[in-house]
């Protein structure tokens, strides 16, 4: 039915974008064949027109999205942030599958907050989330030394988003958005 509708409709405003440029000269009827030609051009269109609505709903299907957050993932590597620039994070997976992920974030050039962190990731969460995280502020003077104080537990969690991973940490505020730069 609509698609009746919408030929008529082409067909119609044809004919009056036809009158309408004439002024009020008289244009000659359109033939059968012209008007089988229009008919054949709007179902082309409409035909096109649906395959697109078909490939739109089909690329934005739940199981699509969600395989940006969920599914298998390597953290393995070294990592930049891209929301502060300052952080950078180490992933190392053990043979158990577990990871040990080390993350520095540049307060200063004299001071890095380090975190220290052991975790699994869960492939049907896309997370991998921790209790027990170890936090430190390390501060070197003029001379190279280093001292190291508020010393503290964390939890927090990454999460996977594409091929980055989002961080949120009780002791950081601002969370992160890291991306691998290394294997």
């Amino acid at each position: 039915m609509k698609k009746k509708l919408f030929i008529l409709g082409t067909l119609v405003i044809s004919v009056y974008a036809m009158t309408a440029c004439g002024g009020k000269q008289e244009t000659p009827a359109p033939t059968p064949e012209a008007v089988q030609e229009a008919v054949e051009e709007a179902e082309a269109v409409q035909e096109t027109v649906e395959e697109t609505v078909q490939e739109a709903a089909e690329a934005t299907e739940p199981e699509t999205l969600l395989e940006d957050f969920v599914g298998e993932m390597d953290l393995s590597g070294s990592w930049d942030d891209e929301v502060s620039k300052r952080a950078s994070m180490d992933a190392t997976k053990n043979e158990d599958g577990s990871y040990n992920i080390t993350v520095h974030w540049g307060g200063s050039a004299t001071e890095t907050a380090i975190w220290e962190i052991h975790g699994e990731y869960d492939p049907v969460s896309g997370m991998l989330s921790y209790e027990d995280g170890n936090y430190s502020i390390h501060t070197f003077d003029d001379k190279g030394n280093e001292t190291i104080s508020g010393e503290e537990k964390t939890s927090g969690a990454f999460m996977k988003e594409g091929d980055k991973l989002r961080w949120q940490d009780s002791k950081n505020a601002d969370m992160g958005l890291f991306s691998k730069t290394a294997e």
